[in-house]
């Protein structure tokens, strides 16, 4: 009776069915054998089923790279002059530059962390009043991001760094402002449960990444590029955490002194031509990336794309101003934190592309990262560090003496004719912006040409040289860096094509929850 159901009935035809469908298989070399094997079920664009698709990745990664390259950033006060549309397009300048390499917002996060530390030490080490509140690095980010400005009877209102901010206290230009972290607070547009939130969901994404790899799941390009924003976007909320996000209105401090009486009392170094608002003197600080960095914006600049202040002084600090890192660990964690971030591409090293031209491709980018971040490092050691002392050794004394006894003379016979040059000014001598210097121009286009690659600033500021032994290589460095990260971005598109199916399934949680349990 059995044999006479219905549902067994069924189940026979759609089982003969199977069988008359499915050819009969002859028996295979060991070689085909070997080969079917090796072959991997792909699969091209995939809709949304009940569990993942393309979109579902695509989405996923999506929003999580936005989380990391538009949320996180904490940009300094605007000018009060700018509209909305010039803050929207300094917020996309900086997403874009997050998105070509998200470390360089982790190295942006990571001076400023560290400037805000020397911060707090220094005020807590020099006012001692029980009636002011305590310095904060909440405080610190605050003054860094242009949140204090100085008003003096002779010129216009400037914006001040922490640095300064103290320099004008302890010489007795102003009071100290009385400002809470209260009041620092209610300027801050960012909820901290905002920042939360975006910190969890960026935790989400990786706890899910980590399980695809346990289970052996396959990656995709693209969530192996978004875990690289995960890293540096936790480094980056972790040092800008005191950070306000979004002030709008900086505190105006009023003194009576005038700025030429501050300058007269600065010596020397306040007579310099300033890059930015007459008190650079007192807490600017060229270092080697902030010269590589500068020198590249001057090239942006001579293709009219500017995103400086146009007029000096400057009404507002600038998002790319670059602090040394000088925090203790504070070097070691960056370089870390990158080999890290690199380490991310070269683990997809054997990982499925749609040709074995792509997957050398991401090959040859991933190494390419790598070997430009060693020869960062290598080039600049060789031409801020390790050359002037090689120079310094190998040149004999006789010529230094040879050349101190000419600087003096030069000097002395300068000084007499100084005022001479100045009333003649003759065809040949040009005058240096910012200095009564005067300086003959007959060079040859030889030295004009290294001369223009040394310094391109605007003024020619001799503080923003760069040695052409480091900046030549540079423009080979940053060319490549830039080219391998475009290439990965590119790869991670078109590998949507055709994908291993382990791509699309989901993460058995369940497993996981029975461990636990």
């Amino acid at each position: 009776m059995f044999f006479h159901s219905k549902p067994f009935l069924v189940i026979l035809m759609l089982r003969v069915q199977n069988l008359q469908a499915a050819p009969v298989p002859d028996v295979l070399s060991t070689e085909q054998s070997t080969k079917t094997s090796s072959e991997i079920l792909t699969q091209g664009w995939t809709p949304s089923p009940n569990g993942r698709g393309s979109i579902d990745i695509v989405w996923s990664c999506v929003a999580t790279i936005f989380l990391c390259s538009w949320s996180v950033l904490c940009l300094h006060i605007p000018s009060t002059k700018d509209t909305r549309f010039k803050i929207l397009w300094r917020r996309l300048w900086l997403t874009f530059l997050c998105a070509l390499g998200p470390e360089f917002i982790l190295q942006l996060a990571l001076g400023q962390w560290s400037s805000a530390k020397q911060s707090v030490r220094d005020f807590r080490a020099s006012i001692h009043d029980p009636n002011l509140p305590e310095w904060t690095m909440k405080h610190a980010f605050y003054a860094d991001s242009g949140g204090f400005f100085l008003c003096t009877p002779d010129f216009k209102p400037i914006p001040l760094d922490a640095k300064q901010l103290l320099y004008l206290i302890n010489r007795k230009y102003i009071e100290p402002p009385v400002y809470t972290e209260k009041d620092i607070d209610d300027k801050n547009k960012m909820d901290v449960l905002i920042r939360f939130v975006s910190v969890l969901q960026i935790l989400w994404f990786t706890v899910t990444i980590i399980a695809r790899a346990a289970e052996g799941l396959v990656i995709t390009g693209l969530e192996i590029t978004t875990a690289a924003f995960v890293l540096c976007s936790l480094g980056a909320t972790f040092c800008w955490w005191h950070k306000g996000a979004d002030v709008g209105v900086p505190e105006y401090l009023t003194t009576q002194t005038t700025m030429a009486d501050i300058l007269k009392d600065g010596g020397d170094a306040a007579g310099r031509p300033y890059h930015r608002t007459p008190l650079d003197f007192i807490s600017r600080k060229e270092w080697h990336w902030s010269l590589y960095w500068t020198h590249w914006i001057n090239i942006l600049r001579k293709m009219h794309i500017i995103f400086a202040p146009r007029v000096l002084p400057y009404d507002r600090i600038e998002n790319t101003t670059w602090p040394d890192l000088k925090e203790r660990g504070a070097w070691p964690m960056f370089i870390f934190m990158t080999l890290a971030y690199i380490a991310l591409f070269l683990a997809a090293w054997n990982d499925h592309f749609p040709t074995k031209d792509e997957q050398t491709a991401w090959r040859i980018s991933s190494l390419s990262m790598l070997a430009c971040v060693i020869l960062y490092f290598s080039i600049t050691g060789f031409a801020y560090l390790l050359y002037p002392k090689l120079q310094r050794y190998f040149r004999p004394r006789s010529s230094l003496i040879i050349e101190s006894e000419n600087i003096d003379a030069t000097s002395q016979k300068l000084s007499e004719n100084q005022s001479e040059l100045i009333s003649e000014k003759p065809a040949l001598v040009i005058e240096l912006p910012g200095s009564s210097l005067q300086v003959p121009k007959a060079r040859s286009r030889l030295s004009s040409l290294a001369a223009s690659i040394r310094n391109n600033s605007i003024l020619k500021d001799p503080s923003l040289d760069v040695p052409l032994k480091a900046q030549l290589p540079m423009y080979l460095v940053g060319f490549t860096y830039c080219s391998s990260r475009t290439i990965i971005w590119v790869l991670d598109i078109i590998q949507f094509r055709d994908l291993p199916a382990s791509a699309f399934a989901t993460v058995n949680w369940g497993s996981y929850i029975g461990h636990l349990a």
